[in-house]
């Protein structure tokens, strides 16, 4: 009787045990590659996370509130081929989205990213979860790989905003903004019936003025525009309006002493500089500094409250003086500054902006540090301080040594150095990284000959890393493939032609999206132009370059100018500004957040590659295009 009644409490106790694994396993979410612990998580929440990859990763998940973000580091181990981390939900959040970068690339999880509502204790989603979600896909996504149409993405806000009025006051700008996007007469409506319940109030505020003035900017009403920033002037005196209207007068005003006094009046106003006082702060201090007026400078750039921004400063004054060897004490001096105020940060990151997580926050700080010791790295190297030089520029160095210039100063001071056994080894190690150039193969031979007087394979040498650079090169890039739909188009040229994409089926094409104004865009076209040059007569290749994010009304004749300056045989198209956005036609379609951006196009019609940034190499540049070429040779 005893053994029956203990096997009976023991299935009991199995019973229980698989039944509670089984309701466990029900709780749990899974999207993609990740399961969360929780299928229906809270705010303040903890939750388990489980990301099925062997590979180490880097995340962090942004939690919402209303049509805001908030990032925070995810700190994800390594455990039987799973990476685990936990989470605790803040509080205010009502929606999280996940992102996880494996292998050194983005998992989009098929375009749809990681997105999660968050739910009251009670099982009910909470309001304005869907909206909060959406709204980052759009804003935030294209930068992970997320894709979010905007009118999907409106009706998802309009959904919210209609079945939560009470939350239309939180929304307010981000809604109207879209309403007016997605149909300008339905917006119009929204704005108007805005407008009407503010004149009803009598304690409007200044941001609900603010929030007028940028409907009435965006529906082009400059009566009614100049109206509310009257009446916000004369209520709030000192407050952003009354700042975005000195700035506006200080970069009108050509007086430097009426300027300085401008900058006088914000700064006594406000106690924090802020984004606009820095930025008069730091336009004084590069101007005082261009009339050799040190006294002023050194006034307005301790005034610049910004540690970053004074940091930055320093460095883009120090940079041309270290290039052309002109002033390298006072050069020096302002170097070793920015330096120290990037190092006193990092020891101290407690002023890290809202947008950035923590390790966000630290990786931007040391890539800023890398780039102002590569600049004092230089100024030592001409001050004949050639230790110290290699010093700092190895300080400088990025650990996957991508920029070949860098790379190149570095070689050259081993190389003043006599430093040829060191030199030749880490030339061979960017060479066959693919991150060398012509002046690192010059060092490499120079010094494996003085290390090896009678050797007679150099040049072997460098042809097998020239070789196993390309395979490297080759397959990083296929790593990187597509195959997605490329949004047809048809864009006026130069002359006035009509260019489709539709007509070029059959080639490989290559969009070079720039503007006149983007540095990096200009730096890269001398390699572009050795494509346009290499491939001129292939009538399997076409290269536009698409002029877009231009918005002067000079615009057609700007760029026909800058292509006849810079002798460039470019075919160039303009994109077409969307009639009440910010936003770009091509740009948009092809989800561009930022320029250059190449987006490259197979002989099947569809896209192939997209490449954001330029390296600050163009030979890189120029073999990155033949392989991609290559690649999609039928």
């Amino acid at each position: 009787m005893k053994k029956i009644t203990l096997y009976s409490f023991l299935m009991l106790l199995v019973f229980f045990s698989c039944k509670e694994e089984e309701e466990k396993k029900a709780q749990l979410l899974t999207m993609g590659q990740l399961t969360i612990s929780k299928e229906q998580p809270s705010p303040g929440d903890e939750i388990e996370l489980i990301y099925n990859s062997k590979d180490e990763v880097e995340a962090f998940y942004a939690y919402m509130v209303d049509d805001k973000n908030y990032p925070l580091d995810i700190d994800f181990s390594e455990k039987d081929g799973e990476q685990k981390g936990s989470i605790k939900i803040p509080d205010s959040a009502v929606a999280l989205a996940f992102i996880i970068k494996a292998d050194d690339k983005f998992d989009d999880n098929n375009k749809k990213g990681y997105l999660l509502p968050l739910y009251t204790k009670d099982g009910k989603q909470i309001k304005g979860s869907n909206a909060a979600t959406s709204y980052y896909a759009l804003g935030n996504g294209s930068d992970y790989g997320i894709k979010m149409d905007e009118k999907v993405a409106f009706e998802a806000i309009k959904t919210d905003m209609t079945a939560h009025p009470e939350l239309q006051s939180d929304w307010n700008n981000s809604y109207l903004q879209m309403a007016f996007r997605n149909n300008k007469e339905e917006g119009k409506k929204l704005i108007d019936a805005y407008a009407t319940s503010m004149e009803k109030k009598n304690d409007v505020s200044e941001k609900e003025y603010t929030s007028m003035m940028q409907f009435y900017n965006m529906t082009g009403e400059q009566t009614k525009y100049d109206s509310i920033k009257n009446v916000a002037l004369e209520k709030f005196p000192n407050g952003n309006t009354a700042n975005y209207e000195m700035v506006e007068l200080f970069q009108k005003e050509t007086d430097l002493e009426k300027k300085a006094d401008i900058f006088k009046n914000y700064a006594d106003a406000n106690s924090k500089l802020g984004n606009i006082g820095n930025y008069m702060a730091g336009t004084l201090t590069r101007t005082y500094y261009q009339q050799k007026d040190m006294d002023n400078f050194e006034k307005y750039v301790s005034m610049i409250d910004d540690k970053s921004s004074r940091a930055s400063t320093y460095n883009n004054l120090a940079w041309p003086m270290a290039e052309s060897g002109e002033n390298l004490d006072q050069a020096a001096k302002m170097s070793k500054t920015s330096l120290d105020l990037i190092t006193s940060l990092e020891k101290n990151p407690e002023d890290k902006p809202d947008y950035y997580t923590k390790r966000q926050y630290e990786k931007s700080l040391k890539s800023s540090y890398n780039m102002y010791a590569d600049t004092y790295a230089l100024i030592l190297f001409k001050q004949g301080k050639v230790k110290e030089a290699i010093t700092y520029q190895e300080k400088a160095q990025d650990p996957k040594a991508q920029d070949p210039a860098m790379n190149a100063r570095y070689i050259e001071y081993l190389m003043a150095d006599k430093q040829y056994a060191k030199a030749a080894d880490k030339a061979e190690n960017l060479i066959k990284l693919g991150n060398g150039n012509t002046k690192i193969k010059e060092a490499y031979k120079t010094a494996y000959l003085k290390e090896h007087p009678s050797a007679k394979d150099a040049d072997q040498k460098l042809a097998a890393f020239d070789e196993e650079a390309y395979k490297k090169q080759v397959a990083e890039i296929k790593k990187t493939m597509l195959d997605e739909e490329a949004p047809t188009f048809t864009l006026k040229d130069t002359k006035g032609k009509d260019v489709s994409l539709e007509a070029l089926k059959g080639k490989t094409v290559i969009l070079d999206f720039w503007a006149t104004w983007c540095g990096p865009c200009i730096a890269s076209f001398p390699g572009m132009q050795e494509v346009v040059t290499k491939y001129k007569d292939d009538d399997k290749v076409v290269l536009l370059f698409v002029d877009t994010f231009e918005r002067d009304k000079n615009r057609e004749k700007m760029v026909v100018d800058f292509i006849k300056e810079n002798d460039y045989d470019f075919h160039v198209v303009y994109d077409n500004e969307i009639e009440g956005s910010n936003n770009f036609e091509v740009a948009e379609k092809y989800d561009i957040s930022g320029i250059p951006t190449k987006v490259i196009i197979g002989p099947d019609g569809r896209m192939k590659f997209k490449s954001v940034g330029y390296n600050g190499s163009n030979e890189k540049l120029v073999k990155e295009m033949d392989i991609m070429i290559d690649i999609l040779k039928p």
